[in-house]
């Protein structure tokens, strides 16, 4: 079994290494008795710092952990003795202090975690739950887990992401989990205002007109439109014009395969990336992710902490 320090980039990983979180997810959603695995990390200590506001990534490693048997410190910013600005490394050695050994930590701040491994106590974990536009690994594994459990493998799908993609940590996690997986398939499709920077996306192709990209895919990922990470400046497209174009309804999934799936990572904007037919249509796995990034979490705190 691989053994991991930290989980910051998918990037870093290797396909083993991923197959073997796949698999380990698997098994927890399997399993017939929450009894096999309730104790895995009895008595350990996991603190989560979330500098940037979560709902489903911040629940699901708490709910992720308690099924582990560990307990999850929440740090609340506003509460914290960040207000009186106390450091994020400060605060991590204090907390190392009371014999807290992983921490799960959000920040928009594109500089802060590769110092803070390097400062960091030997024996102390940090797992990224989304860094700034930068890479969201567990959310990328969750998404790898939801297209195999529908598709069967990777190597031959064309996968779409659709949506802001510039600006979302999501699409660049998902991109280079594929990339590792061996999908060569990869469409983007975005307003040009959206186009992010392609040497951050080597394996993938970029396309303006939805209706040219979306035809004939495999899995279909929506983003929706990062408003918090835009300048007012950045973009002259209301958000009317792009629902109009770029909103996945069901005349632009009937250019998809039958059988594609439909992804989101949340929290949905419902009318403006993807009409309310499709988010809760046949073909949407979208919930069928969130109940995924429980097990894939559990998976990964599991290999680094046991």
């Amino acid at each position: 079994m691989i053994q991991l320090k930290n989980l910051l980039y998918l990037k870093d990983l290797r396909k083993d290494e991923i197959n073997q979180l796949l698999d380990l997810s698997d098994h927890y959603l399997n399993s017939k008795s929450s009894h096999e695995f309730e104790n895995l990390l009895k008595n350990q200590s996991i603190a989560s710092l979330f500098f940037e506001p979560s709902t489903r990534t911040s629940a699901s490693f708490q709910v992720a952990a308690k099924r582990l048997g560990a307990e999850t410190i929440i740090i609340d910013e506003k509460k914290s003795s960040a207000t009186k600005g106390e450091t994020v490394l400060d605060t991590i050695r204090n907390l190392e202090a009371m014999g807290v050994r992983a921490f799960i930590i959000r920040t928009g701040d594109k500089d802060l975690f590769r110092p803070l491994i390097n400062d960091v106590s030997p024996d102390t974990h940090i797992i990224s739950a989304g860094e700034s536009s930068i890479s969201h690994p567990t959310q990328g594994l969750l998404d790898l887990l939801t297209i195999r459990q529908a598709k069967g493998a990777f190597e031959d799908l064309k996968v779409i992401i659709m949506g802001d993609i510039s600006h979302s940590r999501v699409a660049r996690s998902l991109a280079e989990g594929l990339d590792i997986m061996n999908t060569r398939n990869i469409t983007l499709i975005s307003p040009e205002e959206f186009k992010p920077e392609m040497s951050f996306f080597p394996s993938a192709s970029y396309e303006e007109d939805p209706n040219k990209g979306l035809s004939d895919a495999d899995v279909i990922v929506t983003l929706r439109v990062q408003k918090e990470r835009i300048e007012s400046s950045e973009s002259n497209l209301s958000l009317e014009q792009y629902s109009d174009e770029y909103q996945l309804s069901e005349d632009k999934l009937e250019l998809c395969k039958p059988d594609a799936i439909v992804m989101h990572p949340g929290p949905i904007n419902r009318g403006i990336e993807i009409s309310d037919r499709v988010a809760d249509g046949k073909q949407s796995v979208i919930l069928k992710q969130v109940e995924n990034g429980v097990a894939m979490r559990m998976a990964v705190l599991t290999q680094i902490l046991n």
